[in-house]
C-alpha cells in the first residue's frame, strides 16, 4: 500500500532525504534497508546512500522487493490493466475521471468530499516490475524534492529512516497532537505532526524483530 516514507541522513538534530512512496512501514522499507546495507552494499553506508540520496534526487516509488542489479528507472504500468479488477488505473480515483470524460456522479462527488477517492474500493494494482523504480529515470523525470523535518509529514510521509554517520539507522514515526498515528493520504498529512523515535537500529547488531515494530 502507499505508505509514504523517507530515505534520510541526519542533518544535525534533523534529517534531509528523499521520498519512498509504497510500502513504506518498518516490516517492508525497514527490512529492505537493512538487507540493503547488508548483501547489496556489503556495509558500504556511505555508498548506498549516495545512491538512495545523491543519485535519485526526485526519490522513490519504491525500492521493497526489487533488484538493483536489473537496474533502476521507474515503469509506467499504470497504461495497463489492474491485476485485481481488469480495468485501467484513472478508473480506480475519482479525481481523474473528468479529464478521462467520465462524469462524476453525486456518489462520487460525495465520496471525495468526504476525503474519500477510491472509486472502485481498491487502488489500482499494477502488473508486476522487479526493478528498482526511482522517480528521476525511465518513465519519469520529475524534479529535485528534499524531504526534511520540515516537510515530511506535511506530504503525507509515515515513517522515516535516519542513517547516522555511525552506523546506525534510527526510525521515526509521525503522529498527531493527541498521540494518535497519523496517518497519510494522497500525497498530504498532518503538518503539525511531530515525530519519535520507534525505534534505534545499529547496523552492526542483529537484526531487529520488523513485526513487533508494525503495531504503531
Amino acid at each position: 500500500m502507499s505508505t509514504r516514507g523517507v530515505i534520510a541522513r541526519q542533518k544535525g538534530d534533523s534529517f534531509e532525504g528523499r521520498y519512498h512512496h509504497w510500502d513504506s512501514y518498518p516490516t517492508a522499507l525497514g527490512k529492505a534497508l537493512w538487507e540493503l546495507a547488508h548483501n547489496q552494499f556489503r556495509d558500504n553506508l556511505d555508498e548506498m546512500l549516495r545512491i538512495l540520496i545523491d543519485e535519485h534526487p526526485a526519490g522513490w516509488s519504491t525500492i521493497v522487493n526489487k533488484d538493483f542489479s536489473l537496474g533502476v528507472g521507474f515503469n509506467n504500468l499504470d497504461k495497463g490493466n489492474c491485476l485485481t479488477c481488469g480495468k485501467p488505473s484513472w478508473e480506480h480515483y475519482y479525481q481523474e475521471w473528468e479529464s478521462h470524460g467520465k462524469r462524476l456522479t453525486p456518489k462520487a462527488r460525495q465520496s471525495m468530499a468526504n476525503g474519500n477517492y477510491v472509486a472502485l474500493g481498491h487502488s489500482f494494482e499494477a502488473p508486476h516490475s522487479t526493478n528498482v523504480e526511482c522517480y528521476c529515470h525511465g518513465d519519469r523525470s520529475e524534479d529535485e524534492l528534499l524531504v526534511t523535518e520540515k516537510n515530511a509529514a506535511d506530504i503525507g510521509c509515515e515513517y522515516v529512516y535516519v542513517f547516522s554517520t555511525n552506523g546506525v539507522m534510527t526510525i521515526l514515526s509521525s503522529f498527531n497532537g493527541d498521540g494518535s498515528k497519523m496517518i497519510g493520504m494522497f500525497g498530504m498529512g498532518n503538518p503539525e505532526a511531530k515525530w519519535g523515535v520507534l525505534t534505534v537500529v545499529p547496523l552492526d547488531g542483529p537484526e531487529p524483530d520488523w513485526h513487533s515494530l508494525q503495531g504503531w
